[in-house]
């Protein structure tokens, strides 16, 4: 009965959320994580407000409560799903001494699953969201919305070196011992006002049954947790030469419970000791203030018989075409509470001394963990060979771009999407991101999703999902599995929830 509890847990508390994907719903993970052509109703907010005068319902105003998700693609997951949530915990809560331990066939097990071909650097991620509440409206030639949603990421990349002192060949063809230790981590609560309207101008260049519509949504944001960690840090084998060149350089920015904590332990205090401190489970302390911005553009064609594109009577779009492209997350928060810099220049120099002190824990990027992880494993420490600097600091949200399209007719919905982030932060990389989903209704009632999502061409994550809509109201649930374990015992890496969301 313990199991079946956690597992219902997992699926209702869990979303995969890609790469620059900047909203989590039940709806469009299912369908490969796109949906930038798809999500109409108030979480369009996040991802193309212009797709909020596009009804897929009928009535004229909406709302919802509840749409909370976990993105885990971690250093290590599990196919039994109990040992997956508690792996899924792990990521979330304070990190203790000796949590992560891993054994010699756990690094082997990390390496392969984490650095493929010639990768130094894995790619690992965490994301927690939670849409609270939202609400949208139709009147006329215009739609309205606002939604509130709470978002937490944590983003690392660890060198193969804290797990093997052999050297690894790269596409460059050079030998190298990577000990790179990057993680970001930002946690951001908004409140955003959506608004769209159809752009009369361009609709109007055609004879067809179309629509350009433009949508704007300005956004209020408070910062609470941020660090942003880079240790720089490569050894690189010289030919000819009994030495070998190091290549390092190191930046931190931290603010709250990161800062308190790292600057209790640059003044002495042990860092286990710091981190139990500073950092508590309940803490909503207000660390920033910014302001964002996301916006975009829809273009909807309206196929056959289907009037929806010019006649706004309540009736929802059945058959059209959709294109898109939207800009999220325009904008910058600056922190100004126990702000904490250190940084250093590149510095190259030749060693004879290689690092042999190999992690006997995975860095999962738990908070609090980046200062123990160096302290117990690195060959030195950043933190004590550069000074302090405390000063207020900004940093630039998210921002992506987005584009999609869609063709719908009738119960069938074929959809692509592309995203890339313009900025590294703890939500993005600037690697290129497309997605693709079907969607078939064997019932009207019940839509059955699946899709597909690659990063810079290699495959991500499979989804599947399904949803129970009725006149007034709507459930949706998603699943996400690692491509790589549908060999063996699957791995489900995430799913997505949506409460009840109702229609009038």
């Amino acid at each position: 009965m313990q199991q079946v509890s956690l597992i219902l847990l997992f699926v209702l508390v869990c979303v995969l959320e890609s790469v620059a994907q900047p909203v989590l719903t039940p709806r469009n993970m299912a369908l490969g994580g796109g949906g930038s052509t798809y999500i109409t109703n108030y979480n369009a907010n996040f991802y193309n407000p212009a797709n909020l005068l596009i009804q897929d319902k009928s009535g004229n105003f909406s709302f919802g409560v509840g749409v909370i998700g976990l993105y885990l693609d971690g250093t290590q997951n599990y196919g039994d799903l109990s040992t997956q949530f508690q792996n899924a915990k792990n990521y979330f809560e304070l990190y203790t001494p000796g949590q992560t331990s891993i054994s010699g066939t756990d690094q082997i097990e990390i390496i392969d699953s984490n650095y493929p071909q010639e990768a130094t650097l894995s790619d690992n991620k965490f994301r927690y969201d939670a849409t609270l509440i939202g609400m949208k409206w139709l009147k006329n030639d215009r739609a309205f919305s606002i939604a509130l949603r709470t978002r937490t990421s944590s983003r690392f990349r660890v060198g193969q070196g804290w797990y093997s002192d052999s050297f690894k060949q790269t596409s460059d063809d050079e030998l190298l011992l990577d000990r790179s230790l990057i993680h970001r981590y930002q946690s951001l609560h908004e409140i955003s006002f959506g608004y769209a309207e159809s752009f009369q101008f361009l609709t109007g260049l055609t004879s067809k049954l179309d629509n350009f519509i433009i949508g704007i949504a300005p956004k209020l944001i408070i910062g609470t947790g941020y660090q942003n960690a880079e240790w720089n840090n490569t050894y690189r084998e010289l030919e000819g030469n009994s030495a070998t060149e190091r290549v390092q350089n190191f930046t931190y920015n931290a603010t709250g419970e990161f800062g308190t904590s790292t600057l209790s332990y640059l003044r002495g205090t042990p860092i286990n000791q710091a981190n139990a401190r500073s950092f508590s489970t309940t803490s909503f302390n207000i660390n920033g203030i910014g302001a964002g911005l996301d916006i975009g553009v829809t273009y909807l064609l309206t196929l056959g018989k289907d009037l929806s594109a010019i006649q706004r009577d309540g009736q929802p779009t059945r058959r059209s075409l959709r294109l898109s492209f939207s800009m999220t997350d325009i904008g910058f928060i600056s922190y100004n509470n126990d702000e904490v810099s250190l940084s250093s220049s590149p510095d190259t120099t030749l060693v004879t001394n290689l690092p042999t002190n190999i992690a006997g824990e995975a860095f999962i990027g738990s908070r609090g963990q980046y200062i123990s992880f160096i302290e117990q494993f690195g060959e030195d420490n950043p933190f004590t060979r550069n000074s302090l600097n405390q000063s207020s600091f900004a940093s630039l949200l998210p921002m992506a771009l987005h584009g999609g399209a869609l063709i719908e007719i009738n119960r069938l919905k074929l959809m692509g999407d592309v995203s890339v982030g313009l900025t590294n932060n703890a939500f993005n990389s600037t690697k290129l991101i497309s997605s693709f989903g079907m969607e078939l209704r064997p019932l009207n009632f019940l839509p059955l999703r699946g899709g597909v999502q690659f990063e810079a061409q290699r495959p991500e994550f499979l989804s599947i999902g399904m949803a129970v809509e009725t006149k007034k109201w709507d459930l949706s649930l998603a699943g996400i599995f690692s491509p790589n374990s549908l060999i063996e015992q699957p791995q489900i890496t995430g799913a997505a929830a949506a409460t009840l969301q109702f229609h009038f």
